[in-house]
């Protein structure tokens, strides 16, 4: 049986959407509105609640996992694809606005995927821009994946790839699961070992950017970069 006021509610915020796009919406309704995809009988809003009390936030909702998803109590399995499905989707069309482009200079755009797809993951992923010479992007793509501080990259697997692709030059990034976007000594580590690889193969390094939640560093910008 169809619960007629949860059937009434979720009308209206369709059409507060319709009327006046998500920014209409609060947070929960948002989700709540989402929820109703897969559960169309009944009341999504105390759900939309407990997965926001979670995790803090609608991006760390989309990128829990489906595993985690699942210890909040309400959601199942289709809900945990269509959290997974949005997530990649939405991260698919930041990639393809980032690649479109005609040059890197947008940076703004290139951050936005980047926080997207790092910045709420509780594992350390390391990623890698390539460049073509007219400085567009060729490729956006992980390169090492790990837990938190323990994420290993090779500078030969990534020139091998830069080599494929015949990029000119390339962008290094990685997140900082733990929020903050002050880089470590490892991350300069890591920064020294493929900027001088690059010097060296004539693949300058262009930038080292570290991804957080809501911030994105560049190590280009630091007096410490390498010259």
């Amino acid at each position: 049986m169809v619960d007629e006021g949860a059937a009434g509610h979720r009308e209206r915020l369709r059409e507060r959407f319709a009327q006046g796009g998500i920014d209409s919406l609060l947070d929960y309704e948002i989700l709540e509105l989402l929820l109703t995809f897969v559960n169309a009988r009944g009341d999504t809003k105390p759900l939309a609640k407990r997965l926001l009390a979670e995790f803090k936030s609608l991006g760390g909702v989309l990128n829990a996992g489906a595993d985690k998803l699942q210890t909040v109590d309400g959601v199942g399995p289709r809900t945990a694809v269509l959290m997974a499905f949005l997530r990649d989707m939405a991260a698919y069309c930041l990639r393809e606005r980032v690649q479109s482009r005609s040059a890197i200079s947008h940076r703004r755009s290139v951050e936005e995927y980047l926080r997207f797809e790092f910045g709420h993951r509780a594992d350390e992923f390391v990623a890698v821009l390539f460049l073509n010479t007219a400085n567009a992007v060729l490729s956006a793509e992980v390169v090492a994946e790990g837990t938190v501080n323990q994420c290993v990259i090779y500078p030969r697997e990534i020139v091998q790839k830069a080599l494929q692709l015949g990029a000119a030059s390339m962008i290094l990034a990685h997140n900082h699961p733990a929020g903050t976007p002050h880089p470590s000594e490892a991350d300069w580590s890591m920064t020294g070992r493929l900027h001088e690889v690059g010097r060296l193969l004539d693949l300058p390094l262009v930038d080292h950017l570290v991804v957080c939640r809501d911030q994105v560093q560049s190590l280009r910008e630091l007096p410490r970069w390498p010259r």
